[in-house]
C-alpha cells in the first residue's frame, strides 16, 4: 500500500543523491478537485491494494482479477492486466525503471510459481521466470535502493532465510541480500526511506530484541538499528498502517487519537497529531500537502461536525485539515488503502464501491482526482 512523496522518490536516485535531505517540498500543483475525473474506461472487480504512479502510467495490485494492472495516469485506460493469483499488497519500481517489484500474498503469476514477490516487465506486466525470490508470508510493502529492494510484512522467513518482519533482495536476481539481518517479534506494515536509512512500522515491539513502540528505523550503510524511537501518540496506537517521508519530518498512518503523527526524523519528537474517528491507513506527500486515507468519517473528531469521507487534505507543517477538500465515497469500511499523486492526479485506491459528489458515483475501488 506504500506510496513514497516526490522528494523521496528523487532522494533514490532519480535527482537527488543518495542520502539526500531536503525541507518540505514545494509543488505549484497540489490541489485536487473534490470530484473524480470523468473518462476512467476501466474499473477493477475488486479491492486495490496499492497505487504506484510513475509518469505516463500508474500501476495498481489488489485483489481484482488479474491482481496488477497498469493505466494511462491522465485517462485511466487499461494498458495491461497481469495474472497474479492472490492479493498484491506492493509495488515498487527499480532504480531504472525496467522491473516492476510485486509483493502480496500470490503464490503464482502467469502460471510459474512465484512465492509473494515476483518481478514483473512494466511494458507489459509478464513476469520475469527466473527471478526468484519468496517469502513465508504475506509481504506489505516493497521500496527499492540503488540494486536492493527492502520488503516487509508478515512473515517469519523470507529466501530460505529465517527473520521475521523484514528482508532484503537484489533487484535484478531476487537473490536475498544476507547482510541485511534486521529483525523484528511482529509484522511489518509500511515502509520508507531516504536512501540512507529505513524507516519501518507495523504492530511490533521489538526489533533486534530491542524495545521499540511498533516504529523504528535502520541506518543502510551499517546495517545497525538506529536509537530513533518515538513513542505512541495513544495508548491504543499499537499499530502503523502506513508511512510517508519528507524531509525531516516522517508521517505515519495509525488508529482513531493517533490517526496521523508528524515525527522529527533526528529527535524522534512529534511535530503534531491528528485524531480522526476511524483508522488512517494511506499517505502520499506534495507539494507541502498530506492526502490521508482510511475508514475514518471525521478528521478531527469530534470537531468536524459534517463527514468528511475517507479522504483528508491535511497541511504538512500543522497537520491542520483543508475543511474544502470534501471528495465523497460510498461505502467508508474498509476504506482507502492506497495513495499515489502527480502534479495533476491524485491516485486513490481502497476497498469502496464508488467515488463522486455527483449520483451515480462511479469509480468502484479506484479513482483519479485532477487538479484545481
Amino acid at each position: 500500500m506504500h506510496t513514497m512523496s516526490r522528494l523521496a522518490t528523487l532522494a533514490l536516485g532519480m535527482t537527488l543523491g543518495v542520502g539526500a535531505t531536503a525541507a518540505f517540498a514545494v509543488d505549484a500543483f497540489a490541489a485536487y478537485a473534490p470530484d473524480p475525473v470523468v473518462g476512467t474506461s476501466w474499473h477493477p472487480d475488486g479491492p486495490v491494494n496499492s497505487v504506484l504512479y510513475s509518469g505516463s502510467r500508474v500501476y495498481v495490485g489488489g485483489t481484482f482479477t488479474g491482481g496488477v494492472a497498469a493505466l494511462d495516469s491522465t485517462t485511466g485506460a487499461l494498458l495491461w492486466n497481469a495474472n497474479a493469483d492472490g492479493d498484491v499488497r506492493a509495488l515498487a519500481l527499480s532504480s531504472d525503471g525496467s522491473q516492476l517489484l510485486a509483493g502480496g500474498a500470490f503464490t503464482h503469476v502467469g502460471g510459474v510459481t512465484h512465492r509473494r514477490l515476483a518481478s514483473l516487465n512494466p511494458a507489459t506486466g509478464a513476469a520475469a521466470t527466473t527471478w526468484k525470490a519468496s517469502a513465508g508470508g504475506t509481504v506489505r510493502d516493497i521500496v527499492v535502493v540503488g540494486g536492493t529492494a527492502y520488503f516487509g510484512g508478515a512473515f517469519t522467513s523470507q529466501n530460505g532465510i529465517s527473520q521475521h518482519g523484514l528482508g532484503a533482495l537484489t533487484v535484478t536476481s531476487g537473490k536475498a541480500v544476507a547482510a541485511f539481518t534486521t529483525t523484528t517479534d511482529s509484522k511489518v506494515y509500511a515502509l520508507a526511506t531516504d536512501g540512507a536509512r529505513l524507516y519501518f512500522g507495523g504492530d511490533f515491539t521489538t526489533v533486534n530484541g530491542q524495545a521499540r513502540a511498533s516504529l523504528a528505523s535502520v541506518t543502510l550503510a551499517t546495517g545497525t538499528l538506529d536509537a530513533w524511537s518515538p513513542t505512541r501518540a495513544c495508548s491504543v496506537c499499537n499499530l502503523y498502517w502506513d508511512l510517508a517521508l519528507d524531509g525531516t519530518h516522517l508521517f505515519a498512518a495509525s488508529r482513531n487519537a493517533g490517526a496521523v503523527t508528524s515525527v522529527d526524523t533526528s529527535t524522534a519528537r512529534r511535530a503534531w497529531t491528528q485524531n480522526a474517528n476511524g483508522d488512517a491507513q494511506a499517505l502520499t506527500v506534495i507539494g507541502g500537502d498530506l492526502y490521508v486515507g482510511g475508514h475514518f468519517t471525521k478528521i478531527p473528531n469530534p470537531t468536524d461536525k459534517v463527514p468528511g469521507g475517507i479522504l483528508a487534505k491535511l497541511a504538512e507543517a500543522t497537520g491542520a485539515v483543508d475543511q474544502t477538500f470534501r471528495p465523497k465515497f460510498v461505502t467508508t469500511f474498509p476504506g482507502v488503502w492506497a495513495l499515489d499523486a502527480s502534479a495533476t492526479r491524485l491516485f486513490v485506491g481502497g476497498h469502496f464501491t464508488g467515488a463522486g459528489l455527483t449520483q451515480p458515483s462511479r469509480y468502484p475501488y479506484f479513482a483519479m482526482f485532477g487538479s484545481v
